[in-house]
Parts: structure tokens; sequence; C-alpha cells
């Protein structure tokens, strides 16, 4: 039998509530940096990258997922960098590695944690 993963570490309702409309504004800081910023379809693509990434169980420093928009010739990989507990949840150090048509590719790292609700947040 397999064993049932914690509410928290389910890719499904990862990728639900990392795509709601709340979840996408956290987007924001990759917003405006590369002059006009990521398209939309860049940052869902982000966050689908990133939900996968917290959803995969178990999960280890190195995993990474990749995102490729050929619309927008956008692309990146989201790696984790530490797993550990924060506050009594569930957290992930990523690193988030974008590269944008025009400028240098950027870095960005973000702690994401899983609530008690069962969402992954960006922790500020």
């Amino acid at each position: 039998m397999r064993p049932r993963l914690p509410h928290c570490l389910s890719a499904p309702l990862a990728v639900c509530i990392l795509l709601s409309v709340a979840a996408e504004a956290q987007v924001i800081p990759f917003a405006g940096n590369f002059g006009q910023g990521l398209a939309p379809s860049d940052n869902r693509m982000v966050f689908d990258s990133v939900a996968r990434l917290n959803g995969t169980e178990p999960s280890k420093v190195g995993q990474s997922d990749s995102w490729s928009n050929p619309e927008t010739k956008s692309s990146g990989t989201s790696t984790i960098l530490r797993v550990f507990r924060s506050g009594g949840m569930a957290c992930h150090l990523v690193r988030h590695h974008i590269v944008a048509a025009g400028p240098p590719s950027r870095d960005y790292r973000l702690t994401w944690c899983c609530t008690s609700s069962g969402e992954w947040k960006i922790k500020s």
C-alpha cells in the first residue's frame, strides 16, 4: 500500500492554489526586471514550474523543473536549494533562473512554505 502524502504536498492542490489570482500577484518579484517584465503567460509558467517542484515528494536539494514559452522566447528553471521547516511549515528555498529575450538572465531566490491550509506561498 502506498503511503498517503501530507495534505500540503499534494501536487494538484498546489497547482490549483498557485494559479489562483491571489497567487499570481505574488509574481511581483519578477515584474519589471526585464523592461516590460514577464508576460502573463510567462508568469503562469513560472508558477506551474514551482508548483510541480513543490509538489514532488520527497523534496530534495538539487531537484529542478524547467519551463519555456515559445511565444515570448522566455524560459527558466526552478531549483530547490534548501529543504527545511520554519514555524512548523515545510519550506523550500528555490532559485528561479529566468531568461527573457533581450536582457541578461536573472536569478531570484524565494522561500516557498506550505501553510497549515495546504497552500504554498512565498514567505516574506
